[in-house]
Order: structure tokens, then sequence, then C-alpha cells
């Protein structure tokens, strides 16, 4: 009898292993393949992030264009009637509300520009009314002294992406219907990034020498979704697309999320960049510590601030805006008008959480009240 015990407890053993190298088998076959990321090994990044960068602007060429701009002051811009960067440029484009906001931005806030999210998915679908639209917008702007940084491409939140009519706002959750750009389907299929290609190519340019546009900015936050092993091969992919464009008057980057500045990404990034860009939501000291970060690693180079305003973060008006001024770092915070994007919540706010008292993002409301008055004459009061 202990001798079938034995053998039954050793035949379950092997089955269990048989059953466990099958499921590990079926795992490994799932993964992105080792070509989608063949590029990036440790011992060929330094190669191809040289060659990368002989194509970017010499130091003395960005401080030119510097020199040329005004201390540049700024929001990322959403309007406040969408729930994401797809509801803002389909049908449900809202001009009148645009308008309205960015008189808001310019003449009560003073700022002189906006840093703006595309969609490839909307240009897929009509080329011809997504550029419509963006000429529209870029009208808008001008008309109210507003320079716009476009941002191509973004690896934030929401990886599947659709058009048509969007899903409506999770009650107290911060952004809850962002979307990513292109989207986790077009990342991993290599035979759709010639599309995305072609849509990079287009939109640089048509706008290659249009004053409305004062940088691009090629793809936000590509860590976000960590998958940066994937993402690297794709970010290398569009950054020579938009280099292969002639005659570009105006400076590309990549944006800094994360430190350090050591990562494979990180370096590309760095080594690419026309002009720095970078995003902190925390203190000043930390804030300050990242530009000496960045200086360190790129003398030279202009530096902007693309995202920033964490107030439960210390990341404030107040304690932020005199140092950009004094050191000429541009400053372009996240978000103008409290709206369906939510994003005065902070990240991972449960559903139906209350009203902060403290808004995480964003400046004023709807109706165009502040938030804060003291913040709205700080804006109005700064001299630039």
């Amino acid at each position: 009898m202990a001798t079938i015990t034995i053998r039954v407890q050793a035949f379950r053993l092997v089955a269990v292993l048989i059953v466990s190298v099958f499921i590990l088998v079926l795992y490994l076959l799932r993964q992105p393949t080792h070509s989608i990321d063949s590029d990036v090994n440790i011992e060929t990044a330094p190669e191809l992030n040289a060659d990368a960068s002989g194509s970017r602007w010499s130091i003395g060429r960005a401080q030119l264009w510097y020199a040329s701009q005004p201390w540049l002051l700024g929001a990322n811009y959403l309007p406040s009637t969408s729930v994401n960067v797809l509801e803002m440029w389909q049908d449900q484009f809202d001009e009148i509300t645009i308008q309205r906001e960015l008189q808001w931005a310019s003449y009560r806030l003073r700022m002189n520009t906006l840093r703006v999210f595309l969609h490839v998915l909307v240009w897929m679908e009509d080329s011809i009314q997504f550029f419509k639209r963006l000429d529209t917008f870029l009208d808008i702007a001008q008309k109210n002294n507003l320079k716009i940084m476009l941002v191509l491409f973004d690896e934030c939140w929401n990886a599947d992406p659709h058009l048509g009519e969007q899903p409506e706002p999770i009650p107290g959750v911060h952004n809850s219907q962002w979307v990513r750009c292109p989207g986790q389907s077009m990342v991993l299929n290599k035979t759709s990034w010639p599309i995305l290609q072609e849509y990079t190519k287009q939109v640089i340019y048509r706008y290659r020498s249009d004053e409305r546009i004062f940088a691009w900015d090629l793809y936000n936050e590509p860590e976000c979704s960590k998958q940066v092993h994937i993402v690297l091969p794709l970010l290398r992919y569009i950054y020579s697309a938009a280099r292969s464009v002639s005659n570009v008057q105006q400076p590309m980057t990549i944006g800094i999320a994360t430190w350090p500045l050591s990562t494979r990404l990180a370096l590309f990034e760095l080594s690419v960049s026309d002009i720095l860009t970078f995003h902190s939501y925390s203190t000043l000291v930390n804030l300050m510590q990242n530009i000496t970060d960045l200086r360190q690693m790129e003398p030279g180079r202009p530096i902007l601030c693309t995202e920033w305003l964490a107030r439960p973060f210390g990341s404030t008006l107040f304690t932020h805006l005199e140092y950009f001024q004094s050191e000429k770092i541009g400053a372009i915070q996240w978000g103008l008008v409290a709206g369906r994007s939510q994003t005065y919540y902070q990240w991972r706010s449960p559903a139906n959480a209350p009203m902060p008292k403290i808004w995480f993002h964003d400046v004023l409301y709807s109706n165009g009240t502040a938030f804060s008055k003291l913040e709205e004459r700080f804006y109005f009061e700064l001299n630039h």
C-alpha cells in the first residue's frame, strides 16, 4: 500500500512539472521577440545615440533660438469639455470653448505658450479634417499670442485608444479616460510603424516653418507604460522619421520624465534633443537638482520644464515660478481649466472621491473662476 502511495505522489509530481514547463513555454512564446529590442542592447546603445545625435541642432543654434524667445510660460492644454485628446480633435472639436479658454490663458494669466497633444488615429481616419482642425486651433492660439509645442505620441494611461464616442469620466478619478498614442497594439505591431512614420513626417513637414509652433515634443514619457525595451526601438524609428524632414525651423525634443539620467532611455533622449525638456512634480529643492543634473549632462543647451504643478507635493506657483524665471527655464504646467479630464484630483484618486480642497493641477474652473485669486494675481503680476 505504501508503495502505491509513493507511486501516486511521484506521478502527481511529474504531472505538475510537465504542466509547469508547458505554462512557462506558453508564457515565453507570448513575449515580444528579441528582434523588437535588438538595437538597444548595452553594447550598441552608445553608438546608436552618437549616430542619432549627429542630426540635432548645435548648442550654438539652440542658444540663438532660445535667445529669440520670451521667457516661456504656459500650460499643457486640453479643453475643459474634452475627456481626452481623441475627444478634442474628433467631431466634438469645441472651437467656442477653445477660443474662450485661450483668451483666459493669454489675457488673465499672461501665458505665452501651450503644450498640446495630437493623436495619430484621428489623422488616420481623415487627415484633411485633422489638419483643418489643427489649423483652426493654431489660428486661435496665434490671435491670443500663444505659441504651441505639439506632442506627437504619448505612452501614458489607457493602452487601447479607439475612435468615436469616448467614455464618460469616472467620478473622482484623475485623467480617467486619457489614452496613449498610438496605443499598445500599434506599438507591438512593427508592420504598423510605417503609418506612424508617415504621420510624423506629414505633420512636421506641413508646419516645419510655421511661426505658430515653437517646438516639437516627439514622444511624451516613453517609460510611462513600463515597457521601455519595447518602446525605445519605436522611439528611435520616430526620431529618424522626424529628422528626415528637411529645413525644420523649430527645435525637437523628447522630455526626461524620470531619473537617474544614466538609463538607456534618458541617455537617448538627452543625446537627440535640440533643447532639453523635463517633467518635475516635486519640491523646489528636487527641481533645482534636476536642473543641475541636466546642465551637467548637456551644458549649454536651453531647458524647459514641460510638466509641473502638483500643489499637494510641494510643486506650486509660489515656490517655483520665480525660480524658473530667474533661471530662464521655460515653465509649462499641467492643466489650465478644470474639466472632464479631472486632473484637479491627485494621481490614484479613488472613484467617487470628493472634490479636493487643494487642487492637484489646473488653475481655473470651467466658468472662468480662479481656483485661487492669489494665484491668478501672481500670474498677472509676473514681470515678463
